[in-house]
C-alpha cells in the first residue's frame, strides 16, 4: 500500500515537472520574440524620425507596460479601438497611441503606420520622447509619451509669475 502511494506521488511530481518544463519552453520564446519585436519597432521608428531630423525616441518602462497591457486587451477581448488607451499611463504631458492588427513583422507594421496620416503624425511628433511597443497575436500597440506632466507645468508657471 505504501509503495503504491509513493508511486502515485512520484507520478504526480513527474507530471508537474514535465508540465513546468513544457510551459517555460513555450512561453519564454514568445516573450523573447515580443521583446525583440519591440526593439525592432523602436529602431525602425527612430530611423523614420532621423530621416526628418527628429531626435530618437527612448524605450520607456511606463509606456512599455501600457503598450503590453493594451495589446493583450485588444487580442484577448477583441476591443480594437482607442477607448481606455491611457488608463494607467500617467506622468507625461503628451500621450499618443497607434494600434494595428494583422501585420506579421515589425517592418510591415511600421510601414503600415507610416502610410497612415494619423499614425505617421504620432511617429513623427516632436512632442513625444518615449515609446512602448506591445505585441499580442498579431495585435500591435505603440504608446507614446512626452513632455512634463500638466501638473508640473502649472506649478512651474505659477512660480515664474
Amino acid at each position: 500500500m505504501r509503495a503504491m502511494r509513493n508511486s502515485k506521488v512520484w507520478s504526480a511530481v513527474r507530471f508537474a515537472v514535465v508540465a513546468a518544463v513544457l510551459f517555460v519552453g513555450l512561453v519564454a520564446p514568445v516573450q523573447a520574440q515580443a521583446a525583440s519585436h519591440a526593439e525592432q519597432v523602436l529602431a525602425l521608428v527612430n530611423a523614420e524620425r532621423k530621416k526628418v531630423g527628429l531626435k530618437p525616441l527612448a524605450l520607456s518602462q511606463r509606456c512599455q507596460a501600457q503598450a503590453d497591457k493594451r495589446a493583450k486587451e485588444i487580442c484577448q477581448r477583441g476591443r480594437f479601438n482607442h477607448k481606455g488607451a491611457f488608463n494607467g499611463l500617467r506622468g507625461y504631458g503628451w500621450m499618443g497611441e497607434n494600434i494595428a492588427k494583422g501585420y506579421r513583422s515589425p517592418a510591415a507594421v511600421v510601414r503600415g503606420w507610416m502610410h497612415s496620416k494619423g499614425h505617421r503624425a504620432n511617429i513623427l511628433s516632436r512632442r513625444f520622447t518615449h515609446l512602448g511597443v506591445g505585441v499580442c497575436r498579431g495585435c500591435w500597440v505603440q504608446t507614446f509619451g512626452g513632455g512634463r506632466p500638466k501638473i508640473v507645468r502649472r506649478i512651474v508657471r505659477r512660480k515664474r509669475r
